[in-house]
């Protein structure tokens, strides 16, 4: 999942040289403590990028080291946009792992958690004991460290990675950013389509069709938001049919034309 990064405050960390294959990004995302607009209700847009998250939801900053429980839960693979209520003073902490990672990082297979935000206790029950450590954190700086912490450990003791081949193709797919046909790719790894489409359905939790198209659409949204961007000109360069095909593609996964998204 990605937010959109209008609305709040908005950080990532990198990940360390050892996580950097398995995870794009540890983030915070936090609510101003007094609304926006006062008297309504304020929304998120969550966009779908083919990652697989954990997140940790403190209902109120000011509650950290102060006894304040957080919420884990994991939110798997996005097929489409989501909007989630804001609340003044929440905060949220992250790790987003890239396709591929969730089974080996998380210990339950993207497969299941596509298009689900579920708690994290009913996937792994050592979450229970991450969270009893989050509780603890004095200051949201060491949440962060705690994550990060518990993510280098589950990395580096991890019995699971996507197979050789399955990570050939997710590694083709992010490196085009999705701009590559399925038989051209297959073709390359010496497969069948068919068991390309299995290879990654299994790993990445979508089909390798749909994660190319998520993963362009991520990439078109990255190049719109650059100074003085065109739409014809990142329709073309991305790929896409016209400035109409690439506008209705940001309408389907996003719910609003690029406009709404960085107007």
């Amino acid at each position: 999942m990605t937010t959109d990064r209008v609305k709040g405050g908005y950080w990532e960390q990198p990940p360390s040289r050892a996580l950097a294959t398995a995870v794009d990004a540890f983030w915070c995302f936090t609510v101003p403590a007094t609304p926006l607009e006062p008297g309504r209700p304020a929304f998120h847009r969550v966009l779908p990028d083919g990652c697989t998250d954990l997140i940790v939801h403190f209902p109120d900053a000011s509650a950290i080291g102060r006894g304040g429980a957080p919420r884990l839960s994991l939110v798997g693979p996005m097929e489409r946009f989501a909007l989630v209520p804001l609340r003044p003073g929440e905060v949220s902490l992250g790790v987003r792992l890239h396709p591929g990672w969730a089974l080996s990082l998380l210990g339950v297979s993207p497969r299941e958690l596509r298009g689900l935000n579920v708690p994290a206790e009913e996937c792994d029950r050592a979450f229970r004991r991450l969270s009893q450590r989050l509780e603890t954190s004095t200051s949201l700086a060491q949440a962060m460290s705690l994550l990060t912490e518990e993510f280098s450990h589950r990395g580096a003791v991890a019995t699971h990675a996507p197979s050789p081949r399955a990570a050939r193709a997710l590694q083709a797919l992010r490196a085009t950013s999705g701009q590559v046909r399925m038989s051209v790719l297959a073709r390359a790894l010496g497969v069948s389509e068919r068991t390309l489409h299995r290879d990654v359905l299994d790993e990445a939790g979508v089909a390798p069709k749909f994660l190319a198209r998520v993963l362009r659409f991520q990439r078109a949204l990255s190049d719109l938001r650059a100074p003085g961007a065109d739409l014809s000109d990142v329709a073309v360069v991305r790929g896409y049919a016209d400035q109409a095909h690439l506008t209705r593609e940001f309408r389907e996964l996003a719910g609003v034309p690029p406009t709404g998204l960085v107007g």
